[in-house]
């Protein structure tokens, strides 16, 4: 039976309309005063005013005057970026988890992932890499042309599977995806970890579905558990490792060779399925064993994370694989990276910000405070710098210029000063 769509949903589109209209009216000059700016490049700035202008970063300056957002008492960054998301992914009306066999109109499918995007752009996050689903490439249209309040979505549509079939059919599969509009390329070359992250592609496939990437332009994004996938997909000139629990050192520095960025995962994805245990539980993979599993990948991720760390040329992004349950959260995992797995708090933050937007071939546009960049900006209140856990309170978010969160009012004019008689 064809469930309906939940009236929530359809009442939050009509409100996110509404929102992005309003949004859209900005002045032709914007100012924001930072109480302490984190710009990403490593280094921060006291009571820093920034200067914004059809939606790029024109100056940056410690002058006082006046300011269209007053955000002295509020520590300011880049807008925070995910390089791992599945913004389709969603319960259904009877709070399981989307199966396959449920239908499902197109409709229902994109209001689902509309209430994903907004919930990640509400929790500071403004751009995304979305890994994938055909859904994302209209949602992606939609909010690049502000039709909608999202994240920036960079989508691959669609994987790149054992079942796609030998390396000609692989190639010409990774083409169609170009045609199609993906940017970026998945590639699942080890099983999900619930059914034991074995090995599912051979070496051939994957040096096809990443080297014809690369001729393309486009990145690679391998999910890989293995040792021997991981270092195949390396040695293949793929972009990032997605989903790996383990590595040994030589792996870590093949990859530092390479300049592969890794994403790991040591919490949130894991801690999302143990709070919403009855949710996934007898679905598909999600089996008892498949959670012990998971438990087990979560704690060799925090051992390998630290010592991930251990060498300072290995490229650590932020990358959550949300999923339902987890949009809107995905700063939980940069905590975890602080508080248990050791990392530096700057060095998260960088992760988040200025490292993930070169991953995802954005470092020259996003990810940083400064002139001639977009103006992505979160602003929290607390220094995450002392505690990590302040990247929880955000009260103000802009995408491209425009604000789509503001817990602190705009600085009114001031009344014109009464002649005295």
């Amino acid at each position: 039976m064809q469930h309906t769509q939940p009236p929530h949903l359809a009442i939050g589109l009509a409100c996110l309309l509404v929102l992005g209209a309003l949004v859209g009216a900005q002045d032709s000059t914007t100012t924001i005063r930072a109480g302490l700016l984190i710009d990403a490049t490593g280094a921060t700035r006291r009571n820093a005013r920034i200067f914004i202008e059809g939606g790029t970063i024109t100056r940056i300056d410690g002058l006082r005057g006046a300011v269209t957002y007053d955000l002295s008492n509020l520590v300011v960054m880049p807008g925070w970026i995910d390089t791992h998301v599945h913004l389709a992914s969603h319960f259904d009306g009877d709070e399981k988890i989307h199966r396959s066999e449920t239908k499902e109109s197109q409709g229902q499918a994109m209001l689902y992932a509309v209430a994903n995007a907004y919930q990640t752009l509400m929790g500071g996050f403004t751009t995304v890499q979305s890994l994938g689903s055909p859904v994302d490439t209209d949602l992606r249209r939609w909010i690049a042309r502000g039709d909608l309040p999202g994240p920036r979505v960079l989508t691959s549509i669609r994987p790149v599977t054992a079942e796609t079939g030998d390396v000609t059919a692989i190639r010409q599969f990774v083409q169609e995806l170009a045609t199609d509009g993906a940017d970026v390329v998945k590639v699942v070359a080890s099983a999900s970890i619930r059914d034991g992250g074995e090995r599912t592609m051979n070496d051939s496939q994957i040096q096809a579905a990443c080297g014809e990437a690369t001729s393309l332009g486009l990145r690679t994004a391998v999910q890989a558990y293995d040792t021997e996938v991981l270092r195949t997909a390396i040695l293949a000139g793929c972009t990032s490792i997605e989903n790996a629990s383990q590595y040994d050192d030589e792996v870590l520095e093949l990859a530092a060779e390479h300049g592969t960025y890794l994403s790991p995962k040591i919490a949130l994805v894991y801690q999302n399925y143990f709070d919403n245990r009855d949710r996934f539980l007898g679905i598909g993979n999600y089996t008892s064993v498949a959670f012990a599993r998971m438990e087990e990948a979560r704690r060799a991720g925090i051992d390998t994370f630290i010592r991930m760390l251990a060498n300072p040329s290995v490229r650590v992004v932020l990358g959550t694989d949300a999923i339902a349950g987890a949009h809107g959260r995905n700063v939980e995992e940069l905590i975890a990276r602080v508080e248990d797995g050791r990392q530096d708090e700057m060095a998260a933050i960088l992760s988040a910000t200025s490292v993930a937007a070169e991953s995802l071939g954005l470092g020259d546009t996003v990810g940083t405070i400064a002139v001639g960049f977009g103006a992505d900006l979160v602003a929290v209140g607390g220094n995450p710098l002392d505690n990590i856990e302040h990247v929880r309170n955000v009260r103000f978010v802009m995408k491209g210029g425009q604000v789509y969160r503001n817990n602190v009012r705009p600085v009114a004019p001031s009344a014109p000063a009464r002649r005295r008689r």
